[in-house]
């Protein structure tokens, strides 16, 4: 009995810990349009891109036009703080944003990353620029942070030859440097053959707290899927286009509760709630 237990013991963590932790978590998810809420957004948000969690009680998002960080209040959403990237206005084709502690980093369509030491009660922020190897044909849209690294997920040219494919790169915040080989390479054929999708274009990509899995989100057509660690398609859900007629970023609540960003096109932008199936 004695050695049963002990072999219960040992066993465990290498097997039902990791299926817990990289079991798929999408179709738990609600889409149901019936069921989700959205939040309009002001004006000044109509081209919102990225969403990153700060903490329990705040996210922050991005404007792609101009370099400022607005920060939002949850559950409502209403705008308490705006920061400014440097004492000038900046206008870039700012994509993705993501938080590391008290730094904040933003990355634009080229490439290049943004690391900005985060105050909410500053006007203005300074901020050093790292240019990578990804050009604009690689259309650099999704920035998410995973173990001292940040993911920049591309939405159109893989680069490295990698045809048919997408690619999510690995920027480290060790050596500040992006890393030649892509983090993961999402198959298109893959994607047609088990999920019927025709296109997939990266626009967001966030880490679930809840199972640790990679979520990215796709323009063309409005979806989501859901990659393991090791960048292994889990599933996949197209999304409603009437719902998100342009989704341009990810991010999840500590609970799991996701949100999706959409640009305003004629209206205003807004932010789209998916709980998980159960919760309210």
């Amino acid at each position: 009995m004695f050695l049963f237990c002990c072999l219960v013991i040992i066993s465990f963590p290498g097997s039902g810990i990791s299926q817990i932790k990289t079991s798929s978590l999408l179709n738990n998810y609600d889409f149901n349009p019936e069921s989700s809420a959205f939040i309009k957004l002001p004006k000044s948000l109509k081209e919102i891109s990225g969403l990153a969690l700060l903490n329990e009680k705040q996210i922050l998002v991005n404007n792609d036009e101009e370099g400022i960080v607005y920060t939002l209040k949850v559950p409502g959403f209403e705008m308490t703080a705006k920061l400014k990237i440097g004492d000038e206005k900046i206008q870039k084709d700012f994509e993705g944003i993501a938080v590391v502690k008290d730094t904040v980093y933003m990355v634009t369509s080229n490439g290049v990353v943004y690391k900005i030491n985060y105050s909410a009660k500053n006007d203005a922020a300074d901020f050093i620029q790292f240019k990578t190897s990804l050009k604009i044909q690689n259309d650099v849209e999704g920035l998410c942070y995973d173990k001292n690294s940040l993911l920049l997920a591309c939405k159109n040219e893989p680069g490295m030859g990698k045809v048919k494919s997408r690619a999510v790169y690995s920027f480290s915040l060790r050596k500040m440097t992006l890393e030649r080989q892509p983090r993961f390479l999402i198959s298109l054929k893959e994607l047609m053959q088990k999920y019927g999708f025709k296109n997939f274009a990266p626009s967001g990509i966030e880490k679930n707290p809840v199972n640790g899995n990679f979520f990215v989100l796709s323009s063309n057509p409005p979806s989501v899927i859901e990659l393991n660690p090791r960048g292994k398609i889990l599933a996949a859900i197209k999304l409603s286009s009437k719902t998100h007629p342009q989704p341009e970023g990810i991010t999840f609540l500590n609970d799991g509760t996701m949100l999706i960003s959409d640009e305003g096109q004629d209206k205003s932008g807004k932010i789209t709630i998916y709980k998980l199936k159960g919760k309210k």
